[in-house]
């Protein structure tokens, strides 16, 4: 268990030493945009056949923080010789990466919502914006990136995955096919405008009630203020990795990196450096998160009188971790003697991170015995 912390310990410094830009939130390698698509989908199983066909269009501005898509579909099951056809209109407004407002046709209300999780997520991610970890991700799933193809004019980058094939323009997906368990599905561009002028109008929503995630009616003429105050929010929680990067790039300079060169050794020592100051207070803070972990550990583990007693003590701990720990292969007085001594140390390390006023500092904890 004290590996589990002093492995997440090191993982964290590493992850965190990553420069968070203010572009991590962008979704496109193009500023803006309309796109129109044409959907399609059929599926013959058991004997029902079922056939969709729809349009989609899609309008973004700021490299797709701000995102408009609605879709309208017509799917037609046909079972032994009846035919049910079922009418779906949908649209999801995202504005600033933080507020989303998503329309029910149906019902014809709308619900407002704020996810400051996915603003923070990707700005204290690794470095990436979100196509690139996007892409990153479908590649830890077995995604793979087979090739190119032209739609519209447009070279795109085929990726392959899980029985769906896309072809991504720029991190935008211009064709999307789909084949799972005998039902096909397809999606195509038929029409594309990129980097044009677009107004609040383009990103209008019906005239619907507007609603909380608690069922509670909002007045529309405050809804301006308050997407600005989640703005404000998501600014001040970014504040920190602004005044990073601006270190970041003084440290570039003071290192004599020009734009484009690859820094040398003594460079890039200097920059991290830097980053580690920067990121001193959130280290810190995810540091001293693990401190329950090693109370919980040491309480339970020295009630533990047996492998059984000991081994569930590591499957509670591991569940209070990003790091799983293996099974103990044995568990008598002198291998608990010593694992406790290590949970010890581990105290001692917070107790050490706690008073640490540099990186250096930090890393001279972890390194003590």
């Amino acid at each position: 268990m004290i590996k589990t912390i002093k492995v997440s310990m090191v993982l964290m410094i590493s992850s965190s030493m990553l420069l968070a830009a203010a572009n991590q939130m962008q979704k496109y390698e193009v500023e803006s945009g309309k796109i129109e698509y044409s959907i399609k989908g059929s599926s013959d199983m058991m004997g029902m056949k079922m056939k969709t066909i729809g349009k989609k269009r899609v309008i973004f501005a700021d490299y797709g923080v701000q995102d408009l898509t609605e879709e309208n579909q017509i799917t037609k099951e046909t079972l032994n010789g009846k035919t049910k056809t079922t009418k779906k209109h949908s649209m999801t407004y995202m504005k600033d990466g933080i507020i989303f407002y998503t329309v029910d046709f149906d019902a014809k209300r709308i619900m407002r919502m704020e996810n400051m999780g996915i603003a923070l997520g990707a700005l204290m991610s690794d470095g990436t914006n979100m196509k690139e970890s996007g892409e990153a991700m479908m590649i830890k799933m077995g995604g793979k990136k087979t090739g190119t193809d032209k739609i519209l004019g447009y070279t795109c980058d085929v990726w392959n995955l899980m029985g769906t094939r896309q072809c991504m323009y720029k991190g935008i997906p211009l064709k999307v096919e789909t084949n799972m368990m005998g039902i096909l599905n397809t999606e195509v561009a038929t029409k594309v405008e990129f980097e044009i002028s677009l107004s609040k109008d383009d990103f209008k929503l019906p005239d619907f009630p507007i609603y909380d995630t608690q069922g509670n009616k909002l007045d529309k003429s405050k809804l301006e203020s308050m997407d600005k105050q989640a703005e404000i929010e998501a600014v001040q929680a970014s504040k920190d990795m602004t005044d990073f990067r601006k270190r970041m790039e003084d440290a570039a300079k003071s290192a004599g990196i020009k734009e484009g060169e690859r820094p040398i050794k003594a460079q890039e020592k200097k920059m991290e450096e830097a980053m580690m100051v920067g990121m001193l207070p959130r280290i810190k803070e995810k540091i001293l998160s693990q401190e329950n972990t090693i109370i919980f550990a040491k309480e339970c583990l020295s009630e533990a009188d047996t492998l059984k007693e000991a081994n569930e003590c590591n499957h509670k701990t591991n569940g209070m971790s990003d790091i799983e720990e293996e099974d103990f292969d044995e568990w008598n007085p002198k291998a608990k003697k010593e694992m406790l001594v290590l949970l010890d140390q581990g105290f001692q390390v917070m107790e050490c991170v706690k008073k640490a006023q540099s990186m250096d500092a930090v890393q001279q904890c972890m390194s003590e015995e």
